[in-house]
């Protein structure tokens, strides 16, 4: 016999004791691995044969695959089988029947068994035991005292839909409604409320729901395209900022400082949500003389150019050059700029905007760009299908 025996001095380790026995119950050999049972003076092992025998004696004891002899040759499955169903006991035993001589009844619950609280309650008012029950402070008392929880009717969780349209699914319509859908009074005291942009959390938290203008060009245009890296990086962003974000962030202060300082009003915004699309939102720099939207960007002089005139006929900045000389922004620049300002023009209801590339003080460029209400249908079609179809993947 092998039992694992726990010591009353130390609760959290095991001793493993054993004892050999010949057929006729006589003890050969016994071991335990306390420090009692290296001198061979353990009480483990005593405790361990009043366990066995004690069990024996109270018909405590089953029978086991080992009780039985081995059939050869037949499968270990069927080496024991039931018994028939006329040898087991079915029927509850009545009160006051004695039981003492069927080893095939079941033993009677020692604890008494309350199908209700106020039967509880009963039992403990007419038992000696009430005055323990009574005493305040105590588990005893407050289990007594307290009355039943209310059990709630668990509701089934939804599972999603056909993503055809933002009202297709019924578990992300819910979502959109509590998070996303917007009144045009929200619109508004969101705006106010996040003018600090990038410091504010709650502007944060805003972006995260939707498609940003700033991060439109990122997403992916054919279906095909895996977007889970995208949507990793718009819910957890890991890029907190580097020396050229640092660079841009001044550069956008000081380009504000030199506009007001010659006269041209710059109203601060925070995030604007699209009043036709609240799943869309931008976050413009400032409001240039009242009706038109201002655009910084500050880009980092490097070894290839020194000048805005360089950077530009280099051809790998999203401004260049047309035919008549005149600056121009590109649709499909690699820095998504004109997609940001239009979709920027889109959700502040705009119709044109002043993009200014700053370098400094003495190195700077405006050019104009007027509202493109036929490319601004086009992207918002294709972001919208975007959003739609991976709205389970983002928000679930």
């Amino acid at each position: 016999m092998k039992a694992s025996v726990r010591s009353s001095q130390t609760v959290s380790r095991l001793n493993d004791a054993y004892v050999m026995c010949t057929g006729e119950s006589a003890v050969e050999q016994a071991r335990c691995t306390c420090m009692a049972g290296l001198g061979l003076s353990c009480s483990h092992v005593g405790a361990l044969l009043w366990k066995i025998e004690y069990a024996v004696r109270n018909s405590m004891t089953g029978v086991s695959c080992t009780d039985e002899t081995a059939k050869w040759n037949r499968g270990t499955t069927r080496n024991i089988e039931p018994k028939p169903l006329v040898s087991i006991q079915l029927k509850k035993t009545k009160l006051g029947e004695n039981t003492m001589g069927n080893e095939n009844v079941p033993g009677l619950r020692d604890t008494p068994f309350y199908v209700s609280k106020e039967e509880f309650k009963e039992a403990v008012n007419a038992s000696p035991m009430l005055p323990v029950f009574e005493i305040k402070g105590t588990i005893m008392n407050k289990s007594f005292k307290s009355n039943p929880s209310v059990r709630t009717q668990e509701s089934i969780e939804q599972v999603h839909g056909e993503h055809n349209d933002l009202s297709s699914c019924a578990k992300c319509v819910q979502f959109l409604s509590k998070y996303v859908f917007l009144t045009a009074s929200q619109v508004v005291r969101l705006q106010t409320e996040t003018t600090l942009q990038s410091k504010s959390l709650l502007w944060k938290d805003c972006r995260k729901l939707r498609i940003t203008a700033s991060s439109a060009h990122k997403v992916p245009v054919k279906e095909t395209t895996d977007s889970t890296n995208f949507i990793r990086e718009h819910l957890h962003p890991k890029f907190v900022g580097n020396k050229f974000t640092k660079h841009c962030q001044q550069g956008e202060i000081d380009a504000k400082v030199y506009l007001n300082s010659n006269g041209h009003q710059v109203q601060e915004k925070g995030i604007c949500v699209s009043q036709q699309e609240n799943w869309l939102s931008a976050s413009p720099d400032g409001i240039f003389d009242g009706q038109t939207l201002l655009e910084i960007k500050c880009p980092v002089p490097s070894s290839s150019w020194s000048t805005l005139d360089q950077l530009f006929e280099s051809g790998k900045y999203d401004v260049g050059k047309d035919e008549n000389g005149d600056l121009v922004v590109k649709e499909k620049g690699s820095r998504g700029i004109y997609l940001q300002v239009q979709l920027t023009l889109y959700c502040t209801g705009l119709k044109q905007c002043k993009l200014l590339v700053w370098l400094g003080v003495d190195e700077h460029k405006y050019i104009d760009i007027l509202y493109n209400e036929t490319y601004v249908n086009n992207q918002v079609t294709r972001l919208k299908t975007f959003y739609v179809r991976k709205t389970s993947t983002m928000f679930s």
